[in-house]
């Protein structure tokens, strides 16, 4: 019977790892670093190993499959197909921007090369992606 509970333990860390980032995802301390949850998956798995060690049913190898399946697809995602691109161009300090056109928030287009010339211009870029 102590398989049994801890499968149920393993099964409840992985679900509620799930439910508290979502929730969390918000945040971006939680956002920027997904460990936290990527380590919850693996004290999952290894909780549900411990099940198996100790009676090799079906469901607690149902749940090392789960907790295992979980701890490589969020870590895969995380730290692997969620990296920022490596920028294209980059620009060394006093080098002439390229020309570009944006919209304002009058949804009017504005370009770099209307402000040449005339007056400074200070750009701010932030490069992410959410």
């Amino acid at each position: 019977m102590r398989a049994g509970w801890l499968v149920a333990l393993s099964l409840v860390v992985s679900a509620a790892a799930i439910a508290v980032y979502s929730q969390l995802l918000r945040v971006p301390a939680v956002r920027n670093n997904p460990e936290g949850y990527v380590a919850a998956f693996a004290i999952a798995a290894v909780i549900a190993g411990l099940a198996v060690a100790l009676g090799r049913r079906w469901y607690a190898w149902t749940a090392l499959a789960v907790s295992l399946v979980l701890l490589l697809g969020g870590a895969t995602f995380n730290f692997v197909l969620a990296r920022i691109p490596a920028a294209h161009t980059t620009l060394r300090v006093g080098e002439r921007a390229p020309d570009f056109t944006l919209s304002d928030a009058a949804g009017r287009p504005v370009t770099l090369a209307g402000y040449r010339g005339r007056q400074p211009v200070v750009l701010v870029f932030y490069r992410g992606y959410w």
